[in-house]
């Protein structure tokens, strides 16, 4: 693996953009993973509101193949294309479960672009490959379940399983600039033609350039949908992450440092062994076109579409949320003067108390307690964010 890793990033330090390869059969759905409980193997799945269930099927892990290592650029990456990159769903727009993975879900905020901030992001990605299921069999508990409540089986196994799961890890670093308001991060994308980084120090800006970044904070911001290497995460708690547009040597510094250990003759694809690897998407299939027509034939499926619509609703809530506590973090960070401080405090913690309140909202309707009561919990939730 390290050895890939070399090759691969040796080969795109140049900053050419390699698309993400994802296995995917021809059948099969591809949804990003969340990290939640029932995201594995051989666990059932309900296609019409894009929910993973328990366990379902037994059988045997294969490896397929397909280890891939690259490193891409992106001079103005928003949160969505992140995630469809990602899952590898170009056509169809983005896959998600619904309601889980909130810790997960809010990490692609940190290093995109949103409406008051622009970023420029390095990926550096790794895939160990792809892992199948074979061999398969219904579980015997399932089985016996089937000659007495089909329906039941339908709500525990829904029509399809996880089929096919890629393990690898993302790693971000993002280059943001942070504008206090809409209308100065507008200013900016119409005064600056070239969307700049700020990379290193050798990078030039324009008298335009600093203009219109007067007010603004730079920041530096390394995310990762697997755990990280106690290397990296000792480096990241080190690190200036945030800096006034106008002293930015201590940013630039860990710039410096970051790349020194991620790129060549740094100890990175080392460090990424096994346990700092984790499920990054995977494959839905059928029961029906995978031949286990006792589950597809099972009992109808009665879980709501509206559940789909709900969690579309409170993740909007959460996007809003997770920006807004992006730039109100940015410049809690360098500021200095007493009442500023205060002020960007107090926001802080309300922004967190709907988050906090966002996400418990979402557990409460993983558990599908019912459209009503779920909806009710999610509108309670929102009616305090102004």
């Amino acid at each position: 693996m390290c050895k890939l890793l070399r090759v691969g990033l040796r080969r795109l330090q140049i900053l050419l953009v390699v698309s993400l390869v994802v296995h995917q059969a021809a059948s099969a759905v591809t949804y990003y993973s969340l990290a939640t409980a029932n995201e594995q193997l051989g666990h059932g799945f309900d296609t019409q509101v894009s929910l993973p269930l328990e366990a379902c099927l037994d059988g045997d892990w294969r490896f397929q193949g397909g280890s891939n290592a690259n490193l891409s650029y992106d001079g103005l990456f928003d949160a969505n294309t992140l995630i469809s990159d990602l899952s590898g769903s170009v056509k169809g727009g983005i896959n998600l479960v619904i309601f889980g993975g909130s810790v997960k879900y809010s990490m692609r905020k940190k290093v995109t672009t949103n409406t008051n901030a622009v970023s420029s992001v390095m990926r550096f990605g790794y895939q160990k490959g792809h892992y199948s299921l074979e061999n398969r069999q219904p579980k015997a508990d399932i089985l016996a379940l089937l000659k007495t409540n089909p329906n039941a089986v339908r709500q525990r196994c829904g029509d399809a399983f996880i089929h096919n799961i890629t393990l690898g890890s993302n790693l971000y670093v993002a280059a943001k600039i942070h504008f206090r308001s809409k209308e100065q991060y507008e200013w900016y994308q119409t005064k600056v033609k070239v969307k700049i980084g700020f990379w290193s120090k050798t990078k030039t800006k324009t008298k335009e350039q600093e203009q219109t970044t007067t007010d603004a904070v730079y920041s530096i911001r390394v995310a990762s949908d697997a755990p990280l290497p106690p290397a990296l995460a000792d480096l990241i708690a080190t690190g200036t992450s945030y800096c006034r547009t106008d002293a930015l040597d201590p940013c630039y510094t860990y710039v410096e440092r970051l790349f020194a250990y991620l790129f060549e003759g740094g100890t990175y694809p080392a460090d990424l062994t096994n346990d700092y690897l984790s499920v990054i998407s995977y494959d839905v299939e059928p029961y029906s076109r995978s031949g286990h027509y006792q589950l597809a034939n099972a009992g109808i499926g009665t879980l709501s579409v509206r559940y789909q619509q709900l969690s579309n609703r409170l993740r909007a809530y959460q996007d809003l949320v997770d920006d807004r506590l992006e730039s109100l973090t940015a410049f809690r960070a360098v500021s200095v003067a007493p009442e500023e401080m205060s002020a960007l405090d107090l926001e802080l913690t309300e922004q967190n108390q709907h988050k906090q309140r966002l996400a418990a909202a979402a557990d409460f309707c993983a558990g599908l307690p019912g459209v009503t009561p779920c909806e009710q919990h999610i509108e309670a939730a929102i009616r305090v964010i102004p």
